[in-house]
Order: structure tokens, then C-alpha cells, then sequence
């Protein structure tokens, strides 16, 4: 009967920790930056930001267009208001009304 005398092996104990150490960093890598990790919520977070400010600018813009509309509204109607943006929008004056045009045209400026 023989028998064989082996050398210890200095792999061999350390495979079972060097699969779990490669496992550990597998799992830590994906939880910093996977989809659901640590980074994604910092940028999730820094979005909500960008999009509450946006919800803020335009809750603000409703509320003025919102007034406006509601200065139009028959019960609380203003003639003066509802004739000067008339003519504004329309471009017409009053034939007693003097028009003084802020910007004329260069060539004309140009001609004198």
C-alpha cells in the first residue's frame, strides 16, 4: 500500500473568502451605483428639486393668468381695462386720441 504525501496549497484556503469578498464587492458596486443605489437617489433627489422649483414657477404663472381672467368676468368687468387691451391687441386708437409711435421705422429716420 502506497501513499502519497501532498504539499499544502496556499490557493486552496483562500478561495472560499476570495468568492465572498468577490460577491461583497459585486453587491457594494450595485448598491452605490445601480438603479436603485445610493447615487440614483441623490440624482432622484436633485430632479424633485429641478421639478418642485418648475411646479412653483408655473403654480405662479397660473395664479396671474388666472386674475387676469378673472378681471374679465362679467360680474367684475372693468370697460377701461377690456377697451385698452383692445386696442392694444388690435393695434386701433380713438379718433379723438393722438398716437405717438415709440420706435419708428430706421428708413424713415434715415430720409429726414
Amino acid at each position: 500500500m502506497s501513499t502519497r504525501q501532498h504539499r499544502k496549497s496556499y490557493v486552496r484556503p483562500l478561495v472560499v473568502p476570495l468568492i465572498a469578498l468577490t460577491f461583497s464587492g459585486y453587491f457594494a458596486w450595485h448598491g452605490w451605483h445601480g438603479s436603485f443605489g445610493i447615487e440614483a437617489r441623490r440624482q432622484l433627489a436633485v430632479e424633485a428639486d429641478r421639478l418642485d422649483r418648475d411646479l412653483a414657477a408655473v403654480k405662479k404663472e397660473r395664479a396671474a393668468i388666472e386674475h387676469r381672467v378673472s378681471l374679465l368676468r362679467s360680474s367684475s368687468l372693468e370697460s377701461d381695462m377690456l377697451e385698452e387691451r383692445a386696442r392694444e391687441i388690435l393695434g386701433f386708437a380713438n379718433a379723438k386720441e393722438i398716437a405717438v409711435v415709440a420706435s419708428a421705422p430706421q428708413h424713415v429716420l434715415m430720409n429726414r
